[in-house]
């Protein structure tokens, strides 16, 4: 039920954005269209804001964040790894000719640098609402706010030809070894933190669905994990940011794939604008399935 209320509310902002997409003027849906860039940077500063609540209220701080930024360094990193291995043998690129270019390489820097900004301007806003307003001020809800981007993601989807490649092997490989890439960081996150097997496969399985996670492993191992594995997945995504504007462009697939779970909602605005709008069905596709896969595998860990 968990999953069904979490994946139900996006499909249906999905397919209402698409709907209206298909019916309303090309000039309202290029208006619309170009709202989604500053309303992904919003989204970030909402992020950010949520990120300084865990941190104001985790205890032992310093362990939870260095074992989690352990964690999420390894499961972020591992499968985007695997993702390009696989890609540049299946499909070796030439090496482009040139050398190094600004004028190729400052936007995604550029849209990086914005993105983690609106990060910690969020993060400070909750600190200092926190110490000085005593949380007088209020931001909306991120998830309702999400919902909105996901409908004008609806409606970008209606310039993507649906097809059959949506489902391919190419396709579904990307949460495969999402998946192999992640269990692969746990046996060597077990090993540098000291964690036990069990717990580090089950920190590593959230695939970036820290409130699905937190409350999982919290209610099994205690609050402390839970806040461990919350901020795990919570740094999990904000990697994913820094690699979808970096590398998304180039090389789209392992851009989503280090977003994991988080592909299906929260980093597919991030997706559409930082890759390409022919991304974005992988990106569900991608997303769905470790959406799918994450309650699975967090409890059978525990169990």
């Amino acid at each position: 039920m968990p999953l069904i209320q979490s994946i139900l509310p996006i499909v249906l902002a999905l397919a209402a954005g698409y709907l209206a997409g298909r019916r309303m003027p090309a000039p309202l849906k290029a208006r619309l269209i170009r709202l989604i860039a500053p309303l992904v940077w919003l989204l970030l500063f909402l992020i950010g804001a949520e990120f300084g609540e865990v941190i104001s209220s985790a205890r032992s701080v310093g362990h939870v964040l260095r074992t989690a930024g352990i964690f999420a360094a390894l499961t972020t990193l591992l499968p985007c790894a695997l993702i390009c291995f696989t890609r540049r043998r299946a499909a070796p690129q030439a090496t482009p000719r040139g050398g190094f270019r600004l004028e190729q390489v400052w936007p995604p820097l550029k849209e990086c640098g914005i993105a983690l900004l609106m990060v910690l301007l969020g993060c400070a806003f909750f600190l200092l609402n926190h110490a000085l307003l005593a949380g007088a001020l209020r931001l909306p809800s991120s998830p309702a706010f999400l919902l909105l981007l996901i409908v004008l993601v609806g409606v970008d989807l209606t310039q993507v030809r649906l097809g059959a490649h949506w489902f391919s092997a190419a396709t579904l490989s990307v949460p495969g070894l999402v998946v192999a890439g992640s269990l692969l960081a746990a046996v060597a996150a077990s090993w540098l933190t000291g964690e036990s097997l069990k717990v580090a496969l089950a920190l590593s399985s959230g695939f970036g669905w820290f409130t699905l996670s937190s409350v999982l492993v919290g209610a099994q191992l205690g609050q402390t994990y839970g806040t461990m594995a919350l901020m795990t997945d919570l740094l999990r995504e904000l990697l994913a940011v820094v690699i979808l504007y970096t590398l998304g462009r180039r090389h789209p697939h392992a851009g989503i794939g280090s977003a994991g779970a988080t592909a299906l909602d929260s980093t597919l605005p991030i997706v559409k604008q930082a890759c390409a709008p022919e991304a974005v069905p992988l990106a569900l596709v991608s997303g769905f399935v470790l959406t799918v896969l994450a309650p699975v595998f967090i409890t059978f860990f525990l169990s």
